[in-house]
């Protein structure tokens, strides 16, 4: 029974109260809300699927096509009806003339992706119908990926130096993938720690894109390929080695120039130190890391010494930080450029001077046990000599030159470490060197115009005379001064060649460098010991012969010399008809065999005090083993000249003897050579026969026949 309102236009039925309206207005209210609500649910969804068609495909209709692996790419003006489901098929035109990715996906690995819960058009959001066009719009990542597209937007990738857009520059595919993007901690994808390298080598190891880009270093792939870093992650399958993005960045990679650039020279060692954290705290704080805070343009930085791309191990030879290439190119880059020295008032002689000292020397040669100039002023750990933490402070130099001289003591700090004029002894040095560069300018210059004039001289005589034999002649060298002779020229030739090639690393060709350092060392000293051998036997022989005592009192110089040299000097010049008479031994004689005396000391006294150094050093100061480097040195220049100008003159040059005295072989000199050389023994000799009476040992005899 329905109850009537007194609503105005609302009539009773009947007298009865029945209403005959069965319509809305018969309704209780809770049903009509009911039917209101269901009306406009019903309204709301067929608003919502006519707006949005796109939205209405599913990924399943895109792959009917895209997921045909036989699939072909069209030509920009083709339409993509020509592909579609039942559609006729596009004549086949070959992959890559259509730009873009490849047209076919694969579900399998679609679904593997990180974007398996989005559907084509979420990406694709162009896309309204089946079939669509067939130039669809670049894929904007911003929509989920803002923060790293804002990075991205700012990089060298996405504009020039000159904040310009980059035209075609490589895009989130080109290095992620399109379709099938994995997870970055996957090894099959494209920014895989270990993949990274070659993705980043598609572009910067291609010759075509390298002749269109501006890319600063070309080679860089190819330098990466041989580095530590790369080896590390290759060959060894570590996973905290560094890679291209650890060092340029990912998203917001950035120029060197640019000053928020992770590689910037002033950035570079804080990103080194984001692996190599303990040697970046130690280097920030070094005379290097504090210049390169405080803004110097040509402070140091992690990739000066070590490199860039192409770093390796220290002990691999083409390191920039390879023992050998410590002092002779990484330190000397900067240390030894006269324009970084004059800007910083840094000496170049620090360099030279190494290289001229014992520790350079030995370091060229191939020693890989002496000191380079990161074994005294550190790796990382560099500060000024005044520094108390310095390695060369002066109180804790006994204790760095320790670590190769055990017991050094005060004097391995009392000289000028590098060599060179300066320092504790300068002074004594200075003027050591310059004596004896006089000394050969001087002794090698009147020898060489000596000889000169000897030599014009006897060439005029050589065609008015012959030389004539009579035999059996006189022995001048018996044989036991004959082995002396012999011992001695060939140590010193030893000594020469070997002396000189440790100084100027020669080598011998087709011999390893191993074997090469090893003949020049211990070849130089085999011969030194040979050489004061011969001299004790010599000594032996001078001391304890009646023959060798006689020649030793012979050969002292005496005023007659000094006559003697005058008077030659008279008959060089045609001041005089005939040369001065000569007793047993000439000036010219006597003056070799005292400076061959004199060199031999010298030269054993230095080249053993260079030998045995830590044993020197705690009696001598460094400074005095500097000054017998220098000594050697030189003595060695004086000695050399002076056989070569001096004696080989007398023994090949000289007119008298050409084409040479064979005087060391036989020991034999013919009467006219006496006469010549030696009148005066050769007067006392006759005068001796003819009174009868015999020959004392030490004077020249007759030769017998058998002789």
């Amino acid at each position: 029974m329905y109850t009537v309102d007194n609503k105005p236009g609302n009539s009773p039925d009947s007298a009865t109260g029945t209403s005959e309206n069965k319509g809305w207005d018969t309704m209780s209210i809770p049903r009509r809300c009911m039917y209101g609500l269901v009306g406009s649910s019903v309204f709301l969804v067929f608003t919502l699927l006519a707006a949005a068609p796109a939205r209405a495909l599913d990924n399943g209709q895109c792959l009917d096509c895209h997921g045909d692996s036989g699939i072909l790419s069209w030509s920009p003006g083709e339409k993509a009806s020509n592909v579609s489901p039942g559609g006729p098929k596009a004549a086949p035109v070959p992959f890559g003339k259509f730009p873009g990715m490849s047209l076919h996906v694969d579900a399998a690995r679609y679904k593997a992706s990180v974007h398996t819960d989005l559907s084509c058009t979420d990406c694709h959001g162009d896309i309204k119908d089946l079939p669509h066009t067939a130039r669809l719009k670049k894929v904007d990542c911003t929509g989920c990926h803002s923060e790293v597209s804002a990075a991205y937007a700012k990089s060298r990738h996405a504009v020039t130096l000159d904040r310009k857009p980059v035209v075609n520059g490589p895009g989130c595919v080109d290095c992620h993938g399109a379709h099938e993007v994995p997870k970055h901690t996957l090894s099959t994808s494209p920014v895989y720690y270990r993949n990274i390298a070659a993705t980043c080598g598609r572009c910067h190891a291609n010759q075509d894109v390298l002749a269109q880009r501006n890319v600063g270093i070309p080679g860089a792939t190819r330098m990466y390929d041989k580095s530590i870093h790369n080896i590390a992650i290759v060959e060894k399958g570590l996973n905290k080695s560094a890679n291209c993005a650890d060092c340029h960045g990912a998203h917001d990679m950035r120029d060197r120039s640019d000053p928020a650039s992770s590689i910037n020279k002033k950035n570079l060692p804080a990103t080194c130190g984001k692996c190599h954290y303990g040697v970046f705290t130690i280097y920030r704080e070094s005379v290097h890391g504090a210049a390169l805070q405080r803004g110097l343009p040509d402070a140091p930085n992690c990739a000066d010494c070590h490199g860039e791309h192409d770093i390796r191990q220290a002990a691999d030879p083409g390191s920039q930080v390879s023992f050998a290439a410590v002092s002779e190119r990484t330190c000397a880059s900067c240390h030894a450029a006269e324009k970084l020295a004059a800007r910083y008032g840094v000496s170049v002689d620090k360099v030279k001077g190494y290289e001229q000292s014992f520790h350079g020397l030995s370091a060229r040669l191939g020693d890989k046990t002496v000191a380079n100039c990161s074994s005294c002023h550190g790796v990382h750990e560099i500060f000024k000599s005044s520094d108390p933490r310095s390695t060369i402070h002066p109180n804790n130099l006994p204790v760095t030159c320790g670590k190769c001289h055990p017991g050094a003591t005060a004097n391995f700090a009392s000289g000028n470490i590098h060599v060179g004029a300066g320092g504790t002894g300068g002074v004594v040095k200075y003027w050591v060197e310059r004596i004896y560069i006089w000394l050969i300018v001087v002794v090698i210059g009147g020898m060489l115009a000596h000889n000169g004039l000897d030599y014009f001289r006897k060439m005029q005589e050589v065609y008015r005379k012959r030389r004539e034999w009579e035999h059996p002649g006189y022995e001048r060298l018996n044989r036991s001064e004959r082995i002396q002779h012999v011992l001695t020229f060939t140590t010193f030739i030893l000594l020469v060649i070997t002396g000189f090639a440790l100084k100027f690393k020669w080598s011998i060709p087709m011999v390893s460098g191993e074997a090469n350092v090893a003949l020049r060392a211990w070849g130089h000293r085999v011969a030194a010991i040979l050489m004061v051998a011969t001299s004790f036997y010599h000594l032996i022989y001078a001391l304890f012969t009646p023959r060798g005592r006689g020649h030793m009192w012979h050969m002292m110089p005496r005023w007659k010399d000094v006559e003697d040299i005058l008077g030659t000097l008279r008959y060089y010049f045609g001041l005089a008809d005939h040369k001065p008479k000569f007793d047993r031994f000439s000036y010219v004689e006597k003056a070799e065999y005292l400076a061959l005396v004199w060199g031999t000391i010298v030269m054993a006294v230095t080249g053993f005090l260079l030998w045995f150094q830590d044993e020197a050093l705690r009696h001598i100061p460094m400074w005095g083993l500097d000054v017998a480097t220098i000594v050697h040195y030189y003595e060695a220049i004086l000695a050399t000249l002076a056989i070569v100008v001096w004696h080989f003159y007398y023994v090949f040059m000289n007119p008298d003897f050409a084409p040479m005295s064979f005087t060391w072989i036989d020991g034999k000199l013919s009467r006219h050579d006496m006469e010549h050389e030696h009148a005066i023994e050769l007067e006392e000799i006759d005068a001796l026969e003819r009174s009868g009476r015999p020959l004392p040992p030490d004077v020249t005899r007759i030769a017998t026949e058998e002789e």
